[in-house]
């Protein structure tokens, strides 16, 4: 079998590691300015005291692409104009990088959009437990994932998109289809991150016949089984900004991918459409990295960035749902194609259960590395 890792997940770290180098200390984590700390206290949401941070230098995370701008615009460049902060974004997020940070003592990253299970996973080790008397969540939905190391930032599915122009009206609609690639030839781009999306391994074993109710826990090894068993129509995205490069690039018939990906490589011509059945509906969620230097800084940007403005603007931008009950996003047709707050997508979706990602990441990561690299 091929080596599954080459141009895919690998190079993508030396590129984001090479942005770390670049911007050096310009990074959040080497602020000298004072902070009076004070005026953070009692917040309400999508508010921030102006003027509150001039001098301080603060770095926003997250996966890249146009998803990364539309957030720079809601929420993070409008954050810096109100406070007097210098905004900088990196990314993409990587368990790894903030690992290499931490242990360092050199924490470049200060607020990082990262995935739940990540942040149950490594809450204190690498990400700060949440102050909850700096957020205010009044307005946060309800169900919504919360924990002691992160909010979620937003509402996505993870599920299959394929090619219209590919398929036509005989196209796959299930996981079982996914994996036809007899009835359904044509290149699929999975997560090739040695630590995946939570969904993954649930994909292949919904297509292989296990009930969902029955999913967990997850039988590792009948997952890549399945996942082996058409290894020669897989290819891998290691970022979702590549999610969008390769269907651009037509390097791929059938996505399982994020939906607000699918939805930016739309808006740039493509023509994917997305299969709501048991697509798995998740969220992203702000977190703080351990050891930074701006703490309180990091705590006013995640309250002021959940406000019903920032995420309706957010939203608007991403085609990603907003995570405030006062936000009302005016959708595109297109972007109401993608909202995946409606109903109707609601009750066809799927569960993967994150806390029991977050509790065997180690196991789950191993064994896809494997995959991976076998």
């Amino acid at each position: 079998m091929t080596n599954r890792t080459h141009g895919y997940w690998r190079p993508a770290a030396v590129v984001a590691a090479g942005a770390l180098l670049l911007s050096g200390c310009m990074q959040g984590g080497a602020s000298d300015a004072e902070v009076d700390e004070s005026v953070f206290a009692d917040p309400v949401v999508g508010e921030a005291p102006a003027d509150s941070l001039d001098g301080v230098t603060l770095t926003y995370v997250s996966w890249g692409g146009e998803f990364q701008n539309g957030q720079m615009e809601a929420f993070g460049n409008p954050f810096g104009e109100v406070t007097g902060a210098e905004i900088l974004d990196d990314g993409p997020t990587d368990a790894a990088q903030l690992r290499a940070q931490v242990e360092s003592g050199n924490v470049a990253w200060d607020v990082v959009n990262a995935s739940p299970m990540q942040n149950a996973a490594y809450c204190g080790e690498l990400y700060e437990e949440i102050d909850w008397d700096l957020i205010d969540t009044s307005q946060f939905p309800e169900g919504m994932p919360q924990g002691d190391c992160y909010i979620a930032s937003l509402g996505y599915v993870y599920g299959m998109f394929y090619n219209a122009d590919t398929y036509g009206d005989d196209a796959p609609q299930s996981w079982e289809d996914f994996f036809d690639t007899e009835r359904f030839p044509g290149t699929r781009a999975i997560d090739g991150r040695p630590t995946p999306t939570a969904g993954t391994y649930e994909a292949a074993l919904i297509a292989d016949g296990v009930p969902e109710d029955e999913l967990y826990p997850l039988d590792l090894e009948r997952a890549v089984a399945k996942w082996d068993s058409i290894s020669d129509s897989l290819t891998y995205w290691s970022s979702g900004a590549e999610q969008t490069q390769m269907i651009q690039g037509g390097q791929a018939d059938i996505v399982f991918g994020w939906s607000g990906r699918i939805y930016e490589a739309n808006q740039s011509g493509a023509n994917f459409v997305p299969v709501w059945n048991e697509a798995f509906l998740q969220a992203d969620s702000f977190s703080i990295a351990k050891g930074t230097q701006n703490l309180a800084a990091a705590h006013a940007f995640i309250n002021y960035a959940l406000g019903a403005e920032q995420q309706q603007t957010m939203a608007e931008l991403t085609s990603y749902s907003p995570v405030n009950v006062n936000s009302e996003p005016d959708f595109s047709p297109e972007a109401q194609e993608f909202d995946v707050s409606r109903p109707e997508v609601i009750e066809q979706t799927a569960a993967a259960d994150e806390q029991y990602w977050g509790e065997n990441m180690e196991e789950l990561s191993t064994r896809w590395d494997e995959f991976l690299n076998s």
